[in-house]
């Protein structure tokens, strides 16, 4: 079967050959008139005749596969194996006729004598393209379709890429891993000091020192009451608390050095370390290095801006309470005499004091105050 087809094939061909040698006589012997309108009529005349040559083959392979279809159904029973096989002799003694194709009447034509190149452009694409239709194979009807290679081809390729690790990935992640160990180590501590200063009362202790300097500046002594205190310790321990913690921009001030601090301002003062049952007397307070004088015209205070050292600084070394009362130990720290960058000088304590005190939300006030400096035998006197 498969020769027949071949021989099918090629008498098909040769019919497509004659069929396009005669277009082409015929193109050529048309007039300029007729150009368009028979170009027209001889393509839809030969489309016409290619689809019959389709259906010609169609039938033919559709009558080839019925044969073969009835060959197998009569070999396949015995009793009629036989005679199967003298039809099938029989059959190739006498070939079976081919229906012949009705042959379309040829339009009369005349000789086509171009003249321009645009003409002769025109009949030349259009022969390539009739005979691009006629050579169609007709025997690849009967092939299998082709598998579709381009996507294994897409798939070998896309199996085949390596894969490439992001650097960039890789950074950031190093990059986490570390701020998320200095943030554990921030952390840990954080609250270790937290704990810390919670158990030794720290910023209790911060407070307490800066409310207890301007007093500490003044080295008191010992007194069961704050009533108990002379004048000049308690105006001056007022003065100091002025120039250490107050604002002192609004005051007239005198060569830039020395300010005019009012009375009532360091009555106010007053009353904030002390309270309100000890008495206030205006006047001169001070030492031989740093005097605070009173100026009774003014009702002022004439006091230096900025005074270099004081007597002593306090360090608050335990607090206990029982309520709003509180017991504050202080040590009294000298002031240095070398100060130089870098180096650092363990200044011993000169005494140590305990101040009695009550501290509510709103105000602090000082009670008592009682030396409890231990000397040894060497430092007695």
């Amino acid at each position: 079967m498969s020769a027949k087809k071949k021989n099918k094939h090629r008498q098909h061909q040769s019919q497509h050959e004659n069929t396009t040698e005669k277009l082409t006589q015929q193109l050529n012997t048309d007039d300029d008139s007729q150009v368009s309108s028979d170009s027209e009529s001889i393509l839809a005349e030969y489309e016409r005749k290619a689809l019959e040559a389709e259906q010609r083959m169609a039938e033919r392979l559709r009558l080839a596969e019925q044969e073969r279809t009835e060959k197998e159904l009569k070999a396949s029973t015995p009793l009629n194996r036989q005679p199967s096989e003298q039809q099938d002799k029989e059959q190739e003694k006498t070939p079976a006729k081919e229906p012949e194709a009705p042959v379309p009447d040829e339009p009369d034509v005349k000789q086509f004598i171009p003249h321009s190149n645009a003409h002769q452009q025109d009949r030349e694409s259009f022969t390539e393209g009739f005979n691009a239709a006629l050579s169609e194979d007709y025997s690849e009807l009967d092939t299998e379709a082709p598998e579709p290679a381009a996507e294994n081809e897409a798939e070998t390729e896309t199996e085949a890429e390596p894969e490439r690790p992001n650097k960039f990935y890789l950074i950031f992640a190093v990059f986490v891993i570390i701020m998320s160990v200095i943030g554990i180590i921030s952390t840990v501590n954080f609250t270790a000091n937290t704990i810390s200063d919670i158990a030794n009362r720290t910023d209790l202790k911060n407070e307490l020192a800066l409310f207890l300097y301007p007093v500490v500046c003044v080295d008191p002594p010992d007194c069961d009451s704050a009533d108990e205190l002379p004048s000049t310790i308690i105006v001056e321990s007022a003065i100091w608390r002025i120039i250490l913690t107050g604002d002192n921009t609004n005051y007239e001030k005198l060569y830039n050095t020395y300010m005019y601090v009012p009375a009532i301002d360091v009555e106010y003062s007053v009353r904030s370390i002390f309270g309100n049952s000890v008495k206030i007397e205006h006047q001169t307070v001070g030492t031989m290095d740093i005097t605070f004088t009173y100026v009774e015209d003014m009702n002022s205070y004439l006091v230096p801006i900025n005074p270099h050292y004081t007597a002593y600084s306090p360090r608050v070394t335990d607090v206990s309470n029982v309520g709003e009362l509180y017991t504050v130990t202080v040590e009294y720290i000298p002031p240095s005499a070398l100060a130089v960058e870098g180096i650092e000088f363990e200044v011993g304590a000169q005494k140590t004091m305990v101040y009695t005190l009550s501290k509510s939300k709103s105000s602090t006030t000082l009670h008592s105050i009682k030396n409890i400096t231990r000397l040894d035998s060497s430092y007695a006197y």
